[in-house]
Order: structure tokens, then sequence, then C-alpha cells
């Protein structure tokens, strides 16, 4: 796997797009109701190209099952527990009300020998109720009981915003991986919404697993819920790696 333009260091895997077409090692995996997710060169954050989810729609708010397009990729053997991330995201023309996943890196249960997806704890940045979310979750399905935290930040519209993740699944000498932690234009969010989700429903937090190294990731747009409104995002200048990578100054394109 090699490292796009801008990587800070051979530990970071970066993903700018500029190929105009998948990058190496990427696959599809979710592809439900309607939109398509493709690379093209409509909206850029820098460069030419970027990841777009394009006029997505389907299903009805409130009631499970919305348009997911996504792609995953397989890291390297041994990540790590530790995993920063990085995008740049632009979201046109409406905030979801429904809960939109953008980013999840998934790792095996403690003493599992497991690997396939549907196996593994996950971390997701995303957004409900128009506004940014974090969750930590159980193998999906069902992903839940789930652990979920929403900020007090409204969804960015109509403008470039540049969000960070950190997803901590070793936490020192803690007995549970830490809560995921997200920045939004180098500010980090609060949460004063947390609380568990869970089908039937629970007050008891589950326990978030600790993580002794991260497999896959998956990005694009997932939709637990309904969208009637056609949404686009673009995604751009991806990259994770075991350390902070920071925002930078890239160059703004419209």
């Amino acid at each position: 796997m090699t490292a796009a333009t801008g990587c800070a260091t051979q530990e970071t895997l970066c993903w700018d797009f500029e190929e105009g077409a998948l990058p190496a090692g990427w696959t599809a995996h979710r592809d439900e109701f309607n939109g398509q997710l493709l690379v093209d060169d409509s909206r850029a954050w820098s460069g030419r190209y970027a990841l777009h989810a394009k006029e997505l729609v389907g299903g009805k708010e409130g009631t499970q099952g919305g348009p997911k397009k996504t792609i995953r990729i397989n890291l390297p053997a041994q990540f790590g527990p530790v995993l920063w991330g990085r995008a740049y995201v632009y979201t046109t023309p409406e905030r979801p009300a429904s809960h939109a996943g953008l980013f999840n890196a998934r790792y095996p249960r403690p003493g599992s020998t497991a690997r396939a997806f549907d196996t593994l704890d996950w971390y997701e940045v995303a957004t409900y109720q128009q506004k940014y979310m974090a969750i930590w979750h159980p193998p999906e399905p069902p992903g839940f009981p789930e652990w979920v935290q929403v900020s007090n930040t409204p969804l960015v519209l109509n403008a470039w915003v540049c969000l960070e993740w950190l997803f901590d699944g070793a936490n020192g000498s803690h007995p549970e991986a830490a809560e995921p932690r997200v920045w939004l234009d180098g500010v980090e969010l609060k949460w004063p919404e947390r609380f568990v989700f869970s089908d039937p429903p629970t007050t008891v937090p589950p326990m978030r697993e600790k993580a002794t190294d991260f497999l896959v990731v998956e990005t694009g747009v997932f939709l637990y819920q309904g969208l009637s409104v056609p949404t686009d995002w673009w995604i751009d200048d991806l990259a994770i790696g075991k350390q902070r990578i920071g925002c930078g100054h890239g160059r703004l394109s419209q």
C-alpha cells in the first residue's frame, strides 16, 4: 500500500483520490437504495478529484433502513490499537436528521480468532439529528448495544470542514477502550448527549472491549434511517495513522 502525496510519515496512510478512480486496495462494500459513490471532479478540497456520495436518497425518516454507499480497505498487519484519522468533508443541501455514518474502523474482539467484517468491534464518526456524533459498537449485526455521543455542534453545510478523530482501543491501563474523540477544524467536540442505544432498550452501557490491532476501515456515507431529500457528500484527503495527522493548509478548490 503506497502513501499518496501529503503523508507526513511512512506510518501515515493517505488517499487524495487524484487517480480519478478508487485508489488501489479499496473495494465497494455497502450499496443500498438510490445514489452513487464514485470518484469525480465535481468538487474537491485540493487537486481535482474527491470521493463523491452523489444524490443519496431512499427510505423514510424515523424508519430503519436508508441509503448506504461505502468502500472499505484492509489495514497493514499489526497496525496497532490506536487509530487517528483526518478527512475533509462537504455536505449539501440539507442536514440529515437520520444517523449518517462517514467513517469507521474495526478490530477483533479480545481472544477471538474471527476476522470477518461482521465479527468485529468498531468505532464510528457520523452525524445524527443534524449534529456531529461518535459511537462505539459491538459487531454488526446488530451493532448494539452501542455507546452514543452526540455533540451540540450542527453539521456544517455548503463548506469544507476538516474532521479529525481518535479511536484509542488500548487506552493505557484502563479496563475498557477509550470513548471516541472528534475534532472539527481543530476544535474538539463536546458530547452533552450521551446514551446507550439498543433494541430492546437498555440503560446498561456496553463494555468497550479493548483492541490489539485495527484491521479494516470503511468510508463513504451509510444512513441507518431514511433520507427523503437527495443529498451529496464529498470526502477528500483522507488520512489515517498512529499519531495525530492534523488539518494542514491544503488548497481549497470549489
